[in-house]
């Protein structure tokens, strides 16, 4: 009878360079529970290997704001020890991949890849087989085509209610949401170019806003006590804020004031420095790189629905 092991676990970054050509087309690895049965390193190895089979196939990996998600159920189709000297332990996998809605509960492809692996205990048995999951399986690029194909097409159909609820959100202030709403949108996708000049103005009254917040946080714990230790605190605050915010001059002003004063102080300089604006960066990017900072500091506790996956 097959031994069904199913595994929880949510990957707590992106943990590989990301090689995508698709830009803003996301999954999450996620993997339902009981992992008494696999062996933690093998488990650990397998949640690299899933995410190598994102980041190779064109698709970040995001496990902070997707609704789309990569479910593995592994099964043992066999276990044998070898009669040798010293025995070796012989496994048989069964590695189901699933792509789908995890919100909505929409499966949308599913390919079945079988693994062999031999070492000289069950785990490294494990261990072997896993190592043998390839991102160029001709078997699991086909699967990510069709993972792929299915999420541009749901966010192509559904382009009018993303324009609609992120313009919703924006009306009751909470930018930052709005925002991801409309970065998680692909690139490759008919709704991005609906978005994109959306995405800049959202972008620059984010950020403009979060300027002035910090700037004024600032200026009151610099003007509250203007000793080394507010200008430390101040400094934190001021190294955060984004070079094409409106009030950037007004940064730069003060940081130079908090660091002449600092200089009297200590006869020190002092190691707080401004970012500085990228010209290579596009808005995208940056505009992405903000929903992802946002996404972070969440509450990452998602119900995602693969019953029957």
């Amino acid at each position: 009878m097959k031994k069904i092991i199913y595994i929880l676990v949510f990957i707590a970054a992106p943990m590989f360079a990301q090689e995508t050509n698709n830009a803003g087309l996301s999954l999450a690895t996620y993997m339902p529970n009981h992992t008494e049965y696999i062996p933690a390193s093998a488990k650990k190895l397998l949640v690299n290997k899933l995410g190598q089979l994102i980041v190779k196939n064109g698709i970040s990996e995001n496990p902070y704001q997707s609704r789309f998600v990569l479910v593995p159920n592994v099964s043992v189709l066999s276990k044998d020890i070898t009669p040798t000297a010293p025995a070796k332990t012989v496994l048989v996998l069964d590695v189901m991949l699933h792509i789908g809605d995890g919100i909505s509960g929409t499966l949308f492809a599913s390919e079945s890849i079988e693994l062999k692996g031999v070492g000289n205990n069950e785990t490294k048995a494990y261990i072997s087989a896993i190592k043998r999951l390839s991102p160029k399986n001709p078997a699991v690029l086909e699967f990510i085509e069709r993972g792929k194909e299915k999420i541009l097409s749901y966010y192509n159909s559904n382009c009018s209610s993303f324009i609609e609820k992120s313009a919703l959100l924006e009306s009751q202030n909470q930018l930052e949401d709005a925002l991801v709403i409309l970065t998680n949108i692909p690139e490759e996708s008919t709704c991005f170019n609906k978005v994109k000049s959306k995405i800049n103005k959202l972008y620059l009254k984010v950020i403009n806003r979060d300027c002035k917040i910090k700037l004024a946080n600032a200026y009151a714990i610099w003007n509250a006590n203007q000793n080394i230790e507010a200008a430390k605190e101040a400094g934190a605050i001021l190294v955060e804020i984004e070079p094409q915010g409106s009030c950037y001059n007004d940064v730069k002003s003060l940081h130079s004031k908090i660091s002449k004063r600092v200089n009297e102080l200590s006869d020190r300089d002092w190691n707080y420095q401004l970012k500085v604006l990228d010209l290579e960066k596009s808005y995208i990017k940056a505009a992405r790189d903000v929903g992802v900072a946002y996404g972070k500091n969440q509450p990452r506790t998602v119900n995602y629905n693969v019953r029957g996956w």
